[in-house]
């Protein structure tokens, strides 16, 4: 069977207005993290009109996982094209469709990658196809939130692929490494009476005052890392966005909370930055005799090889749909790949429709790019699964 010129037929059934209307359809209900009931049950109902065998996981309940299989013939591997259901709790523009472009909260990040997703399933169902492999869906929430503990849940209890489509990003590159995120906030105690400046005792801890120590410090941290390079990814970063201490202009301040980002290479694990910001913080309270205590949330960086078929899929399906080849590239971004990397241990990349205008206050989203999405999509499920010989 010529598997490229089935897929290349397959592609031409793909239904724009279809697309959009679903994308449409989802962005008019509003799903914040923790709050992705109502999204995720109109969602299984449209994977399970489509033809795919859907569960809904309910540990959470207010923010239950889609879970749909397409079975192949036994024997053959899994592939898995995953995306979350949630959104940022901002406001966004009125849902609508307008000059080629899908506008609303959630239209880019990510509902018109999960109708990406029902509609290349939708085509290879209707068409008949049986592939030689499995074909898993799943769509989760609480991902805005970065606690992520439906998807984690779901790779614990072993559903997942044996490689993994997320389909969150763009589409201009094909991301094989990224950048760890670290979230971080440094807490400064001040004095908890705020007295009156005249009367704190000489060299008492003055808790702005240590903020800017520590900000110095991050400042010296920030020089040396931008000397680390890595390749598709440029330099390790901190970021400070967050500076707040004291509430009066003559009272010792109560506390000091500094907050912001670290960004790390692939190369260097979590424990390693949480050692990293515990020595700044034992310095700033020697130096400065104020306790500072330090939390930090994060996941590591990720690297998957080039020759990996998942990368081999996609790098050739996106041409053979465009025209025009896809180079490979890092993201800074982090999203949920390195969750399949690292708890799954399987091969993941990020392939979607776009991500120029993602949690801004006018997000949308091109549907020529969704459109485009889903035809790579089912490009790369036959190129990765292969197909029976008894299909249609």
């Amino acid at each position: 069977m010529d598997t490229d010129r089935l897929a290349a037929s397959l592609a031409e059934k793909v239904d724009p207005q279809r697309i959009m209307q679903f994308t449409l359809d989802m962005v008019r209900i509003p799903s914040p993290p923790g709050q992705e009931r109502a999204v995720s049950e109109f969602y299984a109902d449209e994977l399970r009109g489509a033809g795919l065998n859907v569960v809904l996981d309910s540990e959470f309940p207010d923010s239950p996982s889609v879970v749909a299989w397409l079975r192949g013939r036994r024997g053959g591997p899994t592939l898995q094209l995953d995306g979350h259901t949630d959104t940022v709790d901002l406001p966004g523009p009125e849902p609508r469709f307008e000059g080629g472009y899908i506008h609303g909260r959630g239209s880019e990040d990510m509902k018109a990658s999960l109708a990406a997703m029902a509609e290349a399933a939708r085509v290879l169902c209707e068409a008949g196809i049986q592939l030689e492999g499995d074909l898993l869906l799943t769509a989760h929430g609480r991902h805005e939130s970065a606690t992520n503990e439906t998807l984690i849940s779901l790779i614990e209890k072993g559903v997942h692929g044996d490689a993994v489509i997320v389909t969150e990003l763009g589409g201009k590159d094909l991301p094989i490494t990224g950048m760890g995120l670290v979230f971080w906030e440094l807490r400064i105690a001040g004095d908890e009476e705020g007295i009156h400046e005249t009367v704190a005792e000489a060299g008492a801890p003055h808790a702005v005052m240590a903020g800017y120590r520590a900000v110095q410090l991050l400042r010296e941290k920030a020089e040396e890392l931008a000397e680390i390079q890595h390749p598709y990814l440029g330099a390790e970063s901190i970021f400070i966005g967050r500076f707040q201490g004291g509430d009066y202009f003559n009272r010792m301040p109560a506390g000091c909370v500094l907050g912001g980002t670290r960004r790390f290479g692939p190369g260097c694990s979590l424990d390693e930055i949480r050692e990293e910001f515990a020595r700044l913080a034992a310095r700033v309270q020697a130096e400065s005799g104020a306790e500072v205590e330090v939390w930090l949330d994060g996941i590591e960086g990720y690297s998957v090889d080039e020759s990996e078929r998942l990368a081999k899929a996609l790098l050739r399906s996106h041409e053979q749909v465009t025209g025009e080849p896809l180079p490979l590239a890092g993201t800074r971004a982090a999203a949920n790949v390195p969750h399949f990397v690292h708890l799954a241990h399987v091969p993941a990349l990020y392939y979607g429709a776009s991500y120029l205008t993602a949690h801004s206050e006018l997000e949308r989203v091109e549907l020529a790019q969704v459109v485009r999405a889903t035809k790579v999509y089912i490009h790369a499920i036959l190129a990765y699964l292969g197909v029976a010989e008894s299909s249609k």
